[in-house]
């Protein structure tokens, strides 16, 4: 009977895990380990939020962790890969225990704990509005922007490709956020993105020579050269597979940057 009504339970969360799109509430929370996460102070600090609220007994939540989607999400753009995403783990029924958490107790489908590097939240009482992160049931996979600080999309049934493919676009829109204070998203461009061969780079005239750099993920110049055109072919080809900046500057003084894919 009570395996019964777990399936009964699960199904009824797939089918209203729908998130509610709009401005993300601020909040504060402690994880398991005595870690502090402060949404807005995230956001200013121009990372992405990926939020995912489940609990231990939903069946749909419990698959999405043995596809390692946030995991994987977070080794590549988390503190240890690009360094661009947060993502929290909210566990949402304020009975859940420990035990729970790591598979032993009587509320859940197994053990939430080994293996995850990303944060996971138990609190009692739960102080998350879950009329907006989670109105509808669980899982909800908020994926909040950090310039405006909206939830765009909720990803609890993408695939790991479609949430790569979420997260970039979102990456894109920060950038062209970006650039609108320097030379704007119109005057500067890097196409096709993603790119595979040869990476083209437009811009406005500007008098005097620019100077023209990419960067990796961490940081390390990888292509510099200067030119006195207000266009650039560069053979990519060779690149790994990953996000990179090109940087437009003059006289040490940056002027603008676009992200682009490989």
């Amino acid at each position: 009977m009570k395996r019964l009504l777990l399936l009964l339970v699960s199904i009824f969360c797939t089918q209203l895990a729908i998130a509610q799109l709009g401005t993300a509430p601020d909040f504060m929370v402690t994880d398991i380990n005595g870690g502090e996460h402060h949404l807005y102070e995230i956001l200013d600090e121009n990372k992405i939020v990926v939020l995912d609220v489940s609990t231990t007994w939903c069946g749909p939540c419990w698959n999405v962790h043995q596809q390692h989607l946030l995991e994987d999400l977070n080794t590549k753009y988390g503190p240890d890969g690009t360094d661009e995403i947060r993502v929290i783990f909210y566990e949402a029924d304020e009975s859940t225990t420990i035990d729970d958490l790591n598979g032993t107790g009587s509320n859940t489908q197994g053990d939430w704990v080994t293996g995850v590097s990303y944060p996971i939240v138990n609190e009692n009482p739960v102080t998350l509005p879950l009329n907006v992160y989670a109105p509808q049931g669980y899982p909800t996979i908020n994926i909040i922007r950090p310039t405006d600080r909206e939830i765009v999309a909720d990803m609890w049934d993408y695939s790991l490709e479609e949430m790569n493919a979420k997260v970039d676009e979102v990456l894109a829109e920060i950038t062209v956020s970006s650039n609108q204070d320097l030379l704007g998203a119109e005057e500067f461009k890097a196409f096709p993105n993603p790119v595979v061969g040869e990476l083209q780079l437009t811009w406005k005239d500007i008098d005097g020579m620019i100077s023209v750099e990419i960067f990796n993920a961490v940081g390390q110049t990888i292509y510099a050269s200067q030119t006195n055109n207000n266009r650039l072919s560069i053979d990519v080809s060779s690149f790994e597979h990953g996000s990179y900046y090109v940087t437009l500057s003059q006289n040490n003084q940056l002027i603008s940057n676009q992200r682009f894919i490989k």
